[in-house]
């Protein structure tokens, strides 16, 4: 009643405070006739008492523009390299997961490392579910970072989590995870992979769907509230359609609840790399080109990008 007090002529809140009207929503459920028959008030009170309350209420609008233009920078992540965040349109998309798939060998824990160390200084949580995390080649990448600095730790803001059961992975995202999001500002989750603990011959199909569903509909929560990014990586599965090389797995439960699907695949394409400095040595080097395809996704066509992989990450052709 008091909100209403601030917003209306004390006159027209005197008459609704004495019939019983208190809230917002009765003023704009109840009609014209019906206002003027509780409160005697004339047509054009009732119309400015309208107009004020709806006004008042009424999301403020964006148009397209505005938020390609202004709000673009706050709703992405960078992925690390400048082509593929140009093919995504900025970078993965906060408040919703993407899921990259691809064959064996195709790249795609090189993607989410290149992703996970290019936002080592807004923070990023790499949850391993099938090997340990790649140290190595986690050093190997930081070098070709630019203005790479080595008295710099660039490891400190990213938290990584070793996983292998489902209902672990469940624990983690709905107890351990909002704990440390509270305690750190952090952009981006991996989960490398997604299929790997949901993947077995002896698996409750049903049970497993409500766990993906519940799994899915927690990061969802979590990148909306703290507003980051998720990235998901998942395994393919033989398909039957000939139009159709792989599928990505874990079916329809999971595939409903992403908003970004990419395929990543290695071609038959090499590329030899003699005589580039992409390399610390002069080393002769032939590398298979990789795509990346857009599935589907809500901002983005369908299109392809290729790129390759060298001991420095991704680098665009």
């Amino acid at each position: 009643m008091q909100s209403l007090k601030g917003l209306l002529p004390s006159r027209i809140f005197e008459v609704l405070e004495k019939t019983g009207i208190s809230s917002h929503k009765q003023i704009i459920i109840l009609s014209m006739w019906d206002l003027q028959k509780l409160t005697n008030l004339c047509k054009d009170d009732i119309l400015l008492l309208k107009n004020v309350i709806s006004n008042h209420v009424c999301p403020k609008s964006f148009t397209c523009d505005t938020l390609l233009t202004k709000n673009n920078y706050l709703t992405k992540v960078s992925t690390g390299c400048s082509t593929i965040d140009t093919f995504l349109n900025g970078g993965f998309r906060k408040g919703t997961i993407t899921e990259l798939y691809g064959e064996s060998g195709s790249g795609k824990t090189q993607f989410a490392m290149q992703s996970a160390i290019h936002a080592w200084k807004d923070g990023c949580v790499f949850i391993c579910t099938e090997d340990v995390f790649p140290i190595k080649r986690f050093e190997q990448i930081k070098i070709s970072l630019p203005q790479f600095k080595s008295n710099v730790d660039y490891g400190k803001n990213i938290f990584v989590e070793q996983i292998t059961e489902s209902q672990d992975l469940l624990s983690c995202i709905r107890v351990r995870l909002p704990k440390l999001l509270n305690k750190n500002k952090l952009s981006l989750i991996i989960i490398d992979s997604v299929a790997g603990p949901f993947r077995s011959e002896n698996t409750n199909y049903i049970q497993r769907a409500e766990e993906l569903r519940e799994l899915a509909a927690l990061l969802i929560m979590l990148a909306q509230e703290y507003q980051l990014a998720v990235l998901c990586i998942n395994q393919v599965t033989a398909s039957f359609n000939e139009s159709i090389e792989v599928l990505p797995t874990l079916g329809l439960a999971w595939s409903n609840m992403i908003s970004t699907r990419l395929w990543l695949k290695k071609t038959t394409e090499v590329i030899n790399l003699t005589n580039t400095m992409l390399f610390s040595n002069d080393t002769k080097y032939d590398v298979y080109v990789r795509e990346l395809s857009t599935v589907f996704a809500p901002d983005l066509p369908n299109s392809v990008v290729k790129f390759i992989i060298t001991e420095k990450g991704i680098c665009p052709l």
